[in-house]
């Protein structure tokens, strides 16, 4: 498990402006995934829990997808894409409005 000390911290943008970023928590969050600690997981990065289910869901599905040679068309890629984005912003501008509060 990585330190909770913030001087130990690896993210640029929370030792610049000793904010989290939208990620900030995901590799805590992970690790306790890893160990079956799902409340801590979530408590720790809300998102953690449904990328990680994505991720298993996309290495479950890679073998077929390659014998089939199926790839995903550029715009499936971008709207993927942008909604993880969106939903990293949202969560990481509720986390700095509820911390203001």
């Amino acid at each position: 498990m990585p330190p909770d000390d913030p001087a130990l911290t690896v993210c640029w943008i929370r030792r610049v402006t000793h904010h989290d970023c939208p990620t900030c928590g995901m590799t805590r969050a992970a690790a306790h995934l890893a160990r079956g600690e799902w409340a801590a997981a979530l408590a720790r990065h809300p998102l953690a829990i449904p990328l990680a289910a994505e991720a298993v869901l996309l290495w479950a599905a890679a073998p077929f997808a390659i014998v089939r040679r199926w790839r995903p068309s550029g715009r499936a890629v971008r709207v993927w894409l942008f909604a993880h984005a969106g939903a990293l912003l949202v969560l990481w501008l509720a986390r700095l409005f509820a911390h203001a509060a």
